[in-house]
């Protein structure tokens, strides 16, 4: 019985452990399926992880290529305005030492012709709104012409390399962040049919400041016109010591006595710091138009607390007298007087009606009406407090920014206004002169004046006009399908919190408001501009009697001189006369003189002489027309420094007058002026060389062949070395071919000289070859006749 229970409870633990082991077993697998489930839970999550991430990767790798896509790619006219803004302007930097900035007066305003009144310019923002209006409603704004972001990311660095504080380093920066700027779009719209036909373009511009025209030759000059004359062969220094020196530069570039004390004497000649010039393509051979002129004044002497304090409306008679006890802001408004007179001056010399002055912080832009030169009407610009750190362009085109704000947005709108008004003419600049006074005072020490002077308050406030520019945002495509094609184009940088969190009632808002319903700025106390309301050819009822004329024929003109027969063929023949000319070269001179000076000057009487502006290194050329019998030639005007040099060539063309009308062109004489007239207010024209016209430079392209070209221009050189003249300048650009004649002729006799052609060959003796032969033996072999010398060099020039 024992045994029995003995055996039951053996088996009973057995099975009580059999239970535990198979529930251990059950445990372990469960725990192994829960230990297997997190494990693929775990792979699972890492997998999804993984998944992400290589989604995260692709996505960032898609960023970048979008965003280098963006960066790289070419830009439209609004982000090329907006990336000009923010990574080129806004590097402006002004050097803080005032130890390490040049110093002198801001102005030279000295003895320069001056406005009676200065008047604030209230239908400017209008005017710029007009042409942005016209620009916006076009394509031309959605396509990509312009340079990349990355680009001008980069140039903005070297940008912010350099301090302001020289009026250098602001030529410098104006050309690099504007200037060549609006160049490059301007060129871009000349390219576009569309645009071409509503801005009425005819070509592109360039910025220039004329530095080296019509001035003293430089060293490269000089050589290019050294004697051909070749060199000594070797002598003793003993030999050498009773030679007579003989100089190789030509006599017009030889000093005496009389140029060195006229050359002590002069002075530089004033003239604007920069033209905007207009190149026209439509017309052959291309003209070259001042559009405006460019002003600097370097920061640090004119700051933009003067220009706040001093700029306003004002009568100069009042600005002009010191006196007693005068404040802060007196000092500055004549300072800004002087400074507005010397552009203003400039603008009346050049016959334009356009110019502004720039010190980097702030735009002056003025404008000089046609009936009323003595009011000179400004606006002033302040890039960096009209617009800020952004511009508020967001790439949609409705919404509304400050793009025409900026310093490149009203530099291009103001080029565009420009370039629509035609120069005025040398009539009208004499006319103006007439009506004004210059720059006088007693005490004339401007920058003692302004370099210490405690000005109230340089907060900057904007003019009444500014506010409603401000609120115009011009700058907005006008069609659904430009939208849709702008919607790719959202910039890169967005605003901060921290700029949207600025004011918008102050003048640094980055938020423009709409622009109210009916809101115009009043404009009627500028008169209209000549180019709304003259048409684009000339004013009103001027006579073109000038130039509308075709040039004379040669032909022609060497009738007049010769006083021989009529040229039938020229375009003028009807008013020379019947048969033959009614005048003689003298008479018309005489008349012409009289045509020029006989009455004081008239705006709306055509003068008869209209600048070509074309100029050499010495000379600028003219469109002359003898009005009353309709002879129309050319006139070489040059400055009083190179009087002497127009005379000299006009000796050479006098030697050369069997040649006259076949191989260089007819002079008829040269024609003292009683005052001079301003070329394109570089220079003060006082003589004119008087000649026909002869064609246009073999440095132009012709239909000809060049290889004729070379043989027609050594079939006139020979002629002229035949009557011992040495041109001595003979390239492309001193040789015309002639149309009517179908020869080349030279031009340009300034550097000339006279010289004496070898004997032709005779029957020697047996001594005379002797001594022939013993001085062949001294001389250099490869010394050859002056004339054949001249002859290879212009062949050589050819042919490059």
């Amino acid at each position: 019985m024992e045994r029995e229970i003995s055996n039951l409870l053996r088996r009973a633990e057995e099975a009580e452990k059999s239970a535990a082991e198979a529930k251990k077993r059950a445990a372990e697998t469960q725990r192994q399926l829960s230990k297997e489930r997190l494990q693929a839970k775990k792979r699972d999550a890492e997998a999804k992880r993984r998944e992400a991430e290589a989604k995260k990767r692709e996505a960032e790798a898609q960023r970048q290529l979008s965003e280098e896509r963006l960066q790289t790619r070419n830009t439209t006219l609004p982000e090329f305005l907006d990336a000009c803004h923010v990574h080129l302007f806004l590097g402006l930097a002004i050097q803080p030492d005032p130890n390490s900035s040049t110093r002198g007066d801001p102005a030279n305003a000295g003895d320069k012709h001056r406005p009676a009144k200065i008047r604030e310019w209230m239908g400017f923002p209008q005017e710029q709104a007009a042409i942005w209006a016209d620009l916006m409603d076009v394509d031309f704004v959605t396509q990509r012409h312009f340079l990349e972001l990355l680009v001008l990311k980069a140039l903005g660095k070297d940008v912010r390399q350099k301090m302001l504080s020289s009026e250098l380093d602001l030529s410098y920066f104006e050309r690099f962040t504007i200037e060549l700027r609006v160049a490059d779009i301007i060129k871009q719209l000349y390219a576009s049919p569309q645009i071409r036909q509503v801005f009425h373009l005819k070509g592109d511009v360039t910025f220039e400041n004329h530095a080296n025209t019509l001035t003293e030759e430089s060293m490269a000059d000089k050589m290019k016109s050294m004697s051909l004359e070749p060199k000594q062969s070797r002598r003793s220094g003993r030999l050498a010591a009773k030679q007579p020196h003989k100089s190789q530069l030509p006599p017009s570039t030889q000093p005496d006595a009389k140029s060195q004390e006229s050359g002590k004497q002069k002075q530089p000649r004033p003239r604007a710091d920069q033209f905007c010039v207009y190149n026209v393509y439509n017309k052959k051979p291309k003209e070259r138009l001042p559009a405006f002129i460019v002003e600097y004044k370097p920061p640090h002497k004119l700051t933009l607390a003067h220009i706040m304090a001093g700029l306003s409306d004002m009568e100069v008679d009042q600005v002009v007298r010191y006196q007693k006890d005068e404040t802060p802001e007196d000092i500055c408004r004549r300072v800004v007087a002087a400074v507005i007179t010397q552009a203003f001056s400039y603008m009346i010399t050049a016959g334009l009606e356009f110019g502004y002055v720039c010190t980097g912080e702030a735009f002056i832009f003025l404008r000089v009406p046609h009936d009323d030169p003595s009011t000179v009407y400004y606006y002033l610009s302040v890039p960096r407090e009209d617009v800020g750190d952004t511009t508020g362009w967001t790439g949609n085109p409705s919404d509304d920014n400050r793009l025409h704000l900026a310093a490149l947005g009203q530099v291009l709108a103001f080029t565009l206004r420009a370039l629509q008004t035609p120069p005025r003419g040398s009539q009208w600049s004499e006319w103006a002169k007439k009506r004004l006074v210059k720059w006088e005072m007693i005490h004339d020490d401007l920058l003692g004046e302004i370099s210490n002077l405690e000005v109230p308050s340089s907060e900057y406030k904007p003019p009444r006009t500014s506010t409603t520019f401000g609120r115009l945002s011009p700058v907005k495509t006008r069609s659904k399908s430009t939208a849709a094609t702008f919607a790719s184009c959202t910039p890169l940088e967005t605003l901060s919190s921290s700029e949207s969190g600025d004011s918008p009632d102050g003048p640094n808002s980055h938020t423009p408001s709409r622009r109210p319903r009916g809101s115009r700025a009043d404009s009627s106390a500028l008169p209209p501009s000549s180019a709304a309301t003259k048409s684009r050819g000339g004013r009103g009822d001027s006579s073109t009697k000038g130039k509308s004329r075709q040039y004379c024929t040669q032909q022609c003109l060497l009738g007049l001189v010769t006083r021989g027969s009529l040229d039938q063929k020229c375009p003028n023949v009807l008013d020379h006369g019947v048969d033959r000319h009614h005048i003689s070269r003298a008479t018309l001179i005489r008349l012409l003189y009289r045509q020029f000076f006989g009455q004081d000057p008239d705006p709306d009487v055509e003068m008869g002489c209209e600048s070509l502006h074309i100029h050499g290194t010495r000379g600028a050329l003219f469109k002359v027309t003898l009005l009353s019998h309709g002879y129309t030639f050319v006139g070489k005007g040059v400055p009083i420094e190179f009087v002497e040099h127009i005379q000299h060539e006009e000796r050479m063309y006098s030697r050369l007058r069997p040649l006259q009308g076949v191989h260089v062109p007819v002079v008829l004489g040269g024609l003292d002026l009683r005052w001079s007239i301003s070329y394109d207010g570089i220079a003060e024209i006082v003589h004119f060389m008087l000649m026909g016209y002869a064609g246009r430079t073999l440095a132009m392209e012709h239909e000809i062949e060049p290889d004729q070209l070379i043989r027609l221009a050594e079939v006139s050189l020979h002629a002229i070395h035949g009557l011992g003249v040495l041109h001595s300048d003979p390239i492309a650009g001193n040789m015309v071919y002639n149309e009517d004649s179908g020869r080349v002729m030279f031009i340009d006799f300034e550097r000339a000289q006279l010289e004496k052609r070898r004997p032709p060959l005779k029957s020697l003796s047996p001594n005379q070859k002797r001594k022939q032969a013993t001085d062949a033996c001294g001389m250099n072999p490869n010394k050859r006749d002056n004339f054949e010398l001249e002859t290879r060099r212009m062949r050589h020039a050819m042919l490059w």
